[in-house]
């Protein structure tokens, strides 16, 4: 996609209950801007819909279209216990409760263009449609 294009996305989505349609490596993209935990965010919709196991289950579209976020299994206590332990363990207790969940929801569209031209080859825009 051009410049123009990319700022004519943005651009649309700025504006509540707007579609935007990408084509990204032979899926359809439905980008829609939306309330999620009382904030505007952008929706992606895969060929128009969501599938819980995209979510939950290692695929493609999961690595390609929704967003990776980094969470401690640890408390807030409990890291502040371990900083008084050994670096070495301190470190491999750290690495072993690190778990990462997936996201249909991103909420800059900046972050999302980014990962879009890392993780796919080919990306045009479709259409714009009016909901």
């Amino acid at each position: 996609m051009t410049k123009e294009q990319w700022e004519t996305a943005e651009q649309n989505l700025q504006s509540s209950y707007r579609i935007v349609k990408l084509q990204a490596d032979g899926y359809t993209l439905s980008l829609q801007t939306q309330r999620y935990k009382m904030q505007l965010c952008i929706a992606v919709y895969v060929d128009g819909k969501i599938q819980g196991k995209w979510l939950t289950e290692d695929c493609e579209i999961r690595r390609k279209f929704f967003q990776k976020h980094k969470h401690s299994i640890l408390t807030r206590k409990e890291q502040e216990k371990l900083k008084r332990e050994r670096k070495a363990f301190r470190e491999k207790v750290l690495a072993n409760s690190i778990c990462y969940t997936y996201s249909p929801y991103w909420s800059s569209f900046r972050s999302l263009k980014r990962h879009l031209c890392q993780n796919c080859t080919d990306i045009t825009l479709c259409e714009e449609v009016e909901a």
